[in-house]
């Protein structure tokens, strides 16, 4: 494995190696994916198969030697396996951190054996997915194995660190291969240039050890523990929004959760400031996380504050409520004390109470 600061060098390092050891210059990445801050894989790809700069500053030179296709299609393989000779890697986010929901395994299957035909690297980008999801990360989980891994964020606990790991013959290109003082051995592979000057930072190596031990003490029911809670919290979030049939879904794997919206709401960003208001900091439209230091308190805490701000958006008419804005109130908020909610025989929503008079019937409430 090699050392570097963040994730994103990380990923420079691992497509540098690539085209150093298959002397090919074009590299494929997905619609999607997030790969870091390397002008390189800031890029849009279009269906012409051309690429270009996603951001202000960017040289359209600098993104010419990648193509962008579409994750998880028979004709994005079909585009690699046809023009293979020429591919240096392939630069996969196994699962996308924009698009947690979408896990296209029998893809990821079919490109490793694209790959492995052409000569082509696979690199799985894990700065996300790596010992947050499983101690294996993605590969582990879906049974397989990248030429090249990417890593970062996690295992630095709290610090900032970056690593690559991969096949011996291809980690080669930046130290030339196994070699010893004292006698006649040298390095045997060309080498590309890959350093910095807090590269293995003694802090950050201090903590990436305490961090990896401590995986490796508490085992997979760690992280299987943080994806049963996401699950839980992700559970009961979709809920209050289908209650309403909002246009909202909480997607989420492993310990990544994510609210998206289905459709463009005018305003809707608007809950996101009425989460903050009510004690509960989301940034806007990004992945958030659990951790093993989130309690269930705080999950139930996450729940009450999502459920007022939805309530308070529909009580303001930005979000369309089945149940009709004026029923806002949740089961837990009824008009009148012991008030239930239910239909009437023209199927429309109303809150009912008990009719005292007339045992088993309902009464209903109106506001």
């Amino acid at each position: 494995s090699a050392l570097c600061n963040t994730g994103s060098e990380a990923v420079l390092g691992a497509m540098r190696i690539a085209r150093t050891v298959t002397n090919r210059s074009l590299i494929v990445a997905f619609t999607g994916s997030y790969h870091g801050i390397v002008d390189e894989v800031i890029v849009r790809g279009a269906k012409n198969l051309r690429s270009y700069a996603a951001a202000p500053g960017i040289m359209p030179e600098a993104v010419q030697n990648m193509l962008i296709l579409d994750y998880g299609t028979d004709e994005s393989l079909e585009i690699i396996r046809s023009r293979g000779q020429e591919i240096a890697a392939v630069l996969v986010e196994p699962v996308q951190s924009r698009r947690p929901e979408f896990q296209p395994v029998a893809f990821l299957k079919k490109l490793r054996d694209v790959t492995t035909q052409s000569g082509t690297v696979l690199v799985f980008d894990e700065v996300i997915t790596g010992f947050r999801m499983h101690p294996g990360g993605a590969q582990a989980l879906f049974g397989i194995k990248a030429d090249l891994a990417t890593y970062g964020k996690v295992i630095g606990g709290g610090l900032s660190i970056g690593a690559i790991a991969g096949h011996a013959h291809l980690m080669d290109a930046l130290d030339g291969g196994y070699w010893q003082y004292g006698d006649d051995s040298m390095p045997e592979a060309g080498v590309t240039y890959f350093a910095g000057t807090f590269v293995r930072h003694p802090l950050a190596l201090a903590a990436s050890k305490a961090s990896l031990l401590y995986f490796k003490a508490k085992g997979p029911s760690l992280q299987q523990l943080l994806t049963d809670n996401t699950t839980y919290l992700a559970d009961a979030l979709r809920a209050i929004s289908s209650q309403h049939k909002l246009p909202l879904n909480i997607v989420h794997f492993g310990s990544l959760w994510k609210i998206k919206f289905n459709e463009d709401v005018p305003y809707g960003e608007l809950l996101f400031h009425l989460l903050r208001f009510n004690g509960i900091h989301i940034y806007d439209g990004f992945p958030c996380f659990l951790t093993e230091a989130h309690s269930k308190a705080d999950m139930d805490c996450i729940i009450a504050a999502f459920r007022e701000s939805v309530t308070t958006l529909i009580s303001a008419e930005i979000f369309k409520s089945a149940i009709g804005n004026k029923l806002m109130q949740t089961a837990e908020r009824p008009p009148v004390a012991g008030a239930l909610l239910g239909r009437d025989p023209q199927g429309e929503p109303g809150w009912y109470i008990a009719d005292k008079e007339r045992p088993g019937k309902y009464l209903q409430v109106i506001i």
